[in-house]
């Protein structure tokens, strides 16, 4: 799952939760399949319910994602 850059500091912020630093850069790959110059360098953790599925503790990778605020997998 990802989430994009800019909307990282307002979901920590209304959270109070910080992001966590990841022990080894990702590379992301583009719809594509070819890998993108962005690296991923942060995560943060989060609860997630979406209609009647819930998942806890959810790790979202921090990237500049484009055209999304969010990418999410298959719950």
């Amino acid at each position: 799952m990802l989430i994009h850059a800019n909307l990282v500091n307002r979901v920590c912020e209304k959270l109070e939760i910080q992001s966590i630093s990841l022990t080894k850069k990702k590379l992301i790959r583009d719809y594509d399949e070819k890998i993108s110059k962005k690296i991923i360098t942060h995560k943060i953790l989060l609860n997630l319910i979406i209609e009647s599925h819930k998942k806890f503790t959810v790790s979202m990778l921090i990237a500049d994602i484009n055209h999304h605020e969010v990418i999410l997998s298959k719950l």
